[in-house]
């Protein structure tokens, strides 16, 4: 049977269309490909959303159960909100633009970001590539999601333990903020110039009410300095200037009286959203080289033994963090377990069995005859191989010097360590962690020769008084809240350690007490947290009793030396 003419031309036409759009949308797929994924130098795709689906589905999840409830999400780095704040406005649980944060911080994290260049200026995101350039550090956030429009009224309500370092005029300051660009002439002899972000603030007195937009005298306007991140560090510039943009308020208020003023709170548009964000370092401010300095651990010490432990370990997520921490935490309690069994801790013998002390020969000797063991325990309980190097013989080699660094400690200077562990220095979902993903000694970055704030150990009672004073803010908010983001800042050495899972604990309590519609169940916990969902504190050492099993060291037997 032969087809007709204009039926086959038809079909030759059809077939050709067919064709482009397939080529079309593999075009599509190809861009939504390179827009939606990060990747890194080692060309392996990765999603600033984590590993799994959990995190990217959990409000769609909501949304499609229509559900009424009040999502709260625990992040681990306060720049991680950002990629809850900005699924919200897609889903519309808030408007994508002039919504009101209420920021309760130990700091007001207002800092500009690094790369402003990657920034979307003036415009909502249009990709998760532009949030994920927005994710910069822990103090630029704020500034990065009001530059955006995401946010427009932002209120900073700053804990009562950092009193000393806060004007009295700070028991409420409210200031006008304008942000726009300004025209940036390149360096001598050149004739190019750049656009630079610039702001202007003033402060509003305190019995006038409105934003007065027209107004030019009185403002303070400064441009981006290129080698600061405070915008009132930059240079100076005339009011003219400054082509604004956008416009905002910042209210400033200290905790003993921020139920005050929050009760008559007006937010500067009245279809705002509302953003409750807690950052859980509102407790109190600490940092982990305290304990170590206790045991004579200095930080020249920690910079050391980082080092050795970069050369050894390579993971890339938060999991496989997790899994090199216990195996170093194993290792530690392997060398301590040695150790203990030491003629210069027990004498010449020990024990009814009157076994003999092991010498510091004898130690050194069982720990590289173990090195093989060591890798073969981590290849079979660690799942994945996550050394830096292929060659047993290279991981051997940075092995023994690792544990060899750890074998000259004292038992509390191991012990301390220990409970420090290892992690990365930012999180995976950070625009710099491809640059620097290396382990290391579990610190932070808040450390007494590298800090700009107060720092402050809570009692048990003073949590439970902050706990209270929480739960009196939360109920004066002018609305309950659209989204509630907790940060717990424990990664970069702010909140006390110590206490973390505690004031997570009743910051969670209060927020499902207060606001009803919050479901204690349905909360997430991002997957990039320290230690995840139980904290760095309560991770698990599962590992150090299977590693003794593992070398016949779970009952002490004679080593000879």
């Amino acid at each position: 049977m032969r087809i007709p003419k204009k039926w086959c031309r038809w079909l030759m036409w059809s077939f050709i269309f067919l064709l482009l759009l397939l080529l079309w949308r593999g075009i599509q797929q190809l861009f939504q490909a390179d827009d939606d994924n990060i990747t890194r130098g080692d060309n392996s795709i990765v999603d600033h959303w984590g590993i799994d689906n959990n995190d990217i589905n959990w409000l769609p999840g909501l949304v499609q159960r229509r559900s009424e409830e009040i999502p709260v999400v625990v992040v681990e780095e306060h720049y991680e909100v950002l990629k809850y704040w900005f699924q919200a406005a897609d889903l519309d649980l808030i408007p994508k633009s002039r919504n009101t944060l209420v920021h309760i911080d130990g700091h007001v994290d207002g800092a500009l970001p690094y790369d402003t260049e990657v920034l979307p200026w003036f415009r909502y995101p249009r990709s998760r590539m532009d949030v994920y350039n927005m994710m910069q550090r822990n103090d630029m956030f704020i500034t990065a999601a009001a530059i955006t429009g995401l946010i427009s009224h932002v209120i900073w309500v700053w804990p009562q333990w950092d009193s000393k370092d806060h004007d009295p005029a700070e028991d409420h300051l409210v200031i006008d903020l304008k942000m726009g660009y300004t025209r940036v002439k390149m360096e001598t002899g050149m004739t190019s110039h750049v656009n630079d972000l610039c702001a202007c603030w003033k402060i509003r007195d305190s019995t006038d009410l409105d934003f007065k937009k027209e107004e030019s005298q009185g403002w303070e306007c400064h441009r981006k300095n290129f080698t600061e991140t405070e915008v009132e560090d930059g240079p100076q510039i005339d009011h003219s200037e400054c082509l604004i943009q956008a416009l905002g308020v910042m209210e400033v208020m200290g905790e003993a009286s921020a139920a005050k003023w929050l009760r008559q709170l007006q937010p500067m548009s009245v279809n705002s959203g509302l953003i409750l964000d807690i950052d859980e370092d509102f407790f109190g401010c600490w940092s982990d080289m305290f304990p170590l300095q206790q045991v004579e651990i200095t930080e020249d010490n920690v910079v050391f033994l980082s080092d050795s432990v970069k050369d050894l370990f390579c993971a890339q997520t938060a999991k496989e963090e997790s899994v090199v921490d216990m195996f170093y935490r194993a290792i530690i309690n392997f060398i301590v377990t040695l150790k203990s069994k030491s003629c210069e801790i027990i004498g010449e013998f020990v024990g009814k069995k009157g076994k003999p002390c092991l010498t510091s020969v004898a130690i050194s000797n069982y720990i590289i005859e173990n090195i093989p063991n060591l890798i073969q325990f981590f290849k079979e309980f660690g799942n994945k191989h996550i050394f830096c190097y292929e060659d047993q013989k290279v991981i051997g080699l940075y092995l023994q010097n690792l544990m060899t660094i750890l074998q000259d400690l004292t038992i509390p200077q191991l012990q301390s360590l220990s409970e420090l562990g290892l992690c990365f220095q930012t999180s995976p979902s950070s625009r710099y962690f491809s640059s620097s993903p290396h382990m290391h000694i579990c610190l932070g970055e808040n450390t007494p020769k590298n800090t700009q704030v107060n720092f402050h150990l809570p009692s048990e009672s003073e949590i439970k008084s902050q706990t209270a004073s929480l739960q009196k803010i939360f109920s004066s908010l002018f609305k309950s809240p659209n989204i509630v983001t907790v940060c717990r800042s424990v990664r970069d050495g702010y909140t006390p350690k110590i206490f973390s899972a505690q004031i997570e604990s009743a910051i969670l309590g209060k927020v499902a007490q207060v606001f009803r519609r919050v479901d204690p169940e349905n909360i997430l916990f991002d997957s990039n947290l320290l230690g995840g969902k139980a904290g760095w504190k309560n991770r698990s050492m599962s590992w150090d009793q299977q590693l003794l099993g593992y070398l016949s060291l779970s009952e002490y037997r004679e080593i000879d030396g």
